[in-house]
């Protein structure tokens, strides 16, 4: 004898395994907003920024985080500084630079222990690290809900990167604004976005300006 099942309860079942969850996502500037699948910075997931403007660009995604009230960690990033930081709207107050040590195993604990204090990390690669490390470092990220924003310097590296990015963001600046004829200083740049990756369906372009 087959017992009649409840339609109220066949249909509360039913909605919880197909109902689309959202995912905890961290605010970026609305300019940003259509380069991420999400409109936002996921927390458990890693962002690779590379090409030229790649310090800038990244500066300008963790901006609204801090903004909001979110940490920021920056760990062994070269060519920063706090004006950049500031220009591209960064709560400088909410930033800790940190610099690890140049040893491999030092690196990877002190990715692993920043994880444990800051909402969104910010880092950049040094030559040496493995595969082996990138997936201890992405797992404490995605274990911990942090946002990680790695930088690349230039495209070749992004594409060789030891980490498994779900954004890869690559930069190539089209125009200076502010330099005629060899007098002048630069006012502004224009920059290419190129957005692919494994979250992105189809890969995208799109303009932006950074000042300074």
């Amino acid at each position: 004898m087959r017992a009649a099942l409840d339609p109220a309860l066949l249909q509360a079942t039913t909605s919880s395994v197909f109902r689309h969850e959202s995912l905890p996502t961290l605010p970026v500037s609305p300019d940003l907003r259509a380069m991420f699948p999400e409109g936002g910075l996921v927390r458990g997931r890693t962002v690779l920024c590379g090409g030229d403007a790649a310090v800038a660009l990244a500066l300008r995604i963790v901006s609204q985080p801090t903004q909001a009230g979110s940490w920021l960690g920056v760990v062994g990033v070269h060519n920063i500084g706090v004006q950049a930081a500031s220009e591209q709207g960064v709560a400088l107050q909410r930033v800790v630079f940190v610099q690890p040590a140049t040893s491999r195993a030092e690196w990877v604990s002190t990715v692993a222990a920043a994880a444990d204090g800051f909402d969104v990390l910010m880092l950049e690669v040094p030559h040496g690290i493995t595969v082996a490390d990138a997936r201890r470092v992405q797992t404490r990220i995605q274990s911990r809900r942090n946002a990680l924003v790695l930088i690349g310097a230039t495209q070749k590296l992004a594409l060789q990167s030891v980490f498994q990015p779900d954004v890869v963001m690559d930069t190539t600046t089209t125009q200076w604004n502010g330099i005629e004829r060899g007098s002048g200083h630069v006012q502004s740049r224009e920059v290419c976005v190129t957005v692919s990756g494994r979250r992105v369906p189809k890969a995208q372009q799109y303009s932006l300006r950074f000042v300074g």
